[in-house]
């Protein structure tokens, strides 16, 4: 929690003065983002598509697939604290609330609320405190310069491009939106005839189920978690019907995969695993879906890939994260505060129909 509260605090201070955007929603974040991490991000792979850092970025390469990456306010990579290492954006652009080093933004403007060293800007960027060992290549400004960095073309203020992604980079609560997120979806209970077998003394695990009128199909995971998530698992296979939001509730706190999937990389699109209350949970072959991890590290070890999207509050990345965006609807799968009310709304009215016909 004090982690979380720096970071908000940081990032506001930084930030302070942006024009304040629209809070994103649960479904807009899963559809906008590849990775969000609330606090810290160690990166030795790639993100293809769009990623959110609440805390301190080390190392990685962002925005590979833009073509695949969904519109949306907020630069390729966002970033609340500082970003060291060797980092690539590729598109998209980036805001920066701390300081940077070895940075390079191929394309799209940079915002940097701190200073810059050892870095390559080739679209416009703005530097709120030194530049040392810069290159730009793009019109820039920096509070000051310094070991051969020149500005040739000088910025007068941040663009309107800027101050737009600027003002998106605190505009959402994203630990308020996971823990609503994963608090919601524990809540809901197993789809009726749902199964979960085990065959081959264990080794493998088929999940089957059939989607409701609205495509949603909900796993109920908490009695076997731990037997699914073990070293015995070799092989996971999926019998899914009509299902287009698949939604699989834990609640161990640690948990470890190392099992094949054997589904073809798009289904990624319509799961979400809900590790909620989980504290670790490590994969160690390419896993699909929407990976939450609202209270905890997610790691994906040994070059395993994730075909879907990550969402915690800490991330160790040792293997790509490839877009497969959501396509399913949170919304059909748990309704809003004001549906419950028109649900509430529309009983009563039929409570109040049915007295007057006894009355009459």
């Amino acid at each position: 929690m004090m982690v979380r509260t720096c970071v908000a605090l940081a990032a506001s201070t930084l930030f302070a003065g942006a024009v304040h955007a629209a809070p994103l929603t649960a479904d807009e974040m899963l559809k906008q983002f590849n990775v969000v991490v609330n606090g810290d991000l160690t990166s030795t792979s790639h993100v293809h598509g769009r990623t959110y850092v609440g805390g301190a970025l080390q190392g990685g390469d962002y925005v590979q697939e833009v073509a695949k990456t969904a519109a949306s306010a907020y630069a390729g990579l966002t970033v609340g604290g500082s970003a060291s290492g060797t980092i690539h954006v590729n598109d998209l652009g980036a805001v920066v609330g701390g300081s940077v080093s070895g940075f390079t933004v191929n394309k799209g403007q940079a915002y940097v609320g701190g200073s810059a060293s050892s870095s390559t800007f080739n679209n416009d960027a703005w530097i709120g405190g030194a530049a040392s060992g810069v290159n730009f290549n793009g019109a820039a400004h920096a509070a000051s310069t310094a070991n051969g960095t020149n500005i040739n073309n000088k910025l007068e203020a941040p663009t309107a491009l800027m101050n737009s992604a600027v003002a998106a980079a605190t505009s959402t609560d994203f630990a308020n939106v996971m823990h609503n997120m994963t608090t919601k979806l524990s809540a809901l209970s197993a789809t009726k005839d749902t199964s979960v077998a085990f065959t081959n003394n264990s080794h493998e695990v088929t999940f089957t189920g059939t989607g409701d009128a609205n495509g949603v199909l909900v796993f109920d995971l908490t009695e076997l978690d731990s037997k699914i998530f073990s070293a015995t698992t070799t092989d996971i296979s999926f019998n899914l019907t009509n299902a287009t939001t698949v939604i699989f509730n834990t609640n161990d706190a640690a948990l470890s995969l190392t099992a094949n999937i054997n589904a073809d990389y798009s289904l990624g699109s319509s799961l979400i695993w809900n590790f909620a209350g989980a504290e670790s949970v490590t994969v160690g072959r390419t896993f699909l879906g929407q990976v939450l991890v609202a209270d905890g590290t997610f790691s994906n070890v040994g070059g395993a890939n994730v075909e879907g999207g990550v969402y915690a509050q800490t991330f160790n990345q040792y293997g790509e994260v490839h877009v497969q965006q959501f396509s399913g609807s949170l919304a059909t799968a748990v309704p809003e505060a004001e549906t419950y009310a028109m649900m509430l709304a529309g009983l009563g009215m039929l409570a109040f129909i049915s007295r007057r016909r006894k009355s009459a």
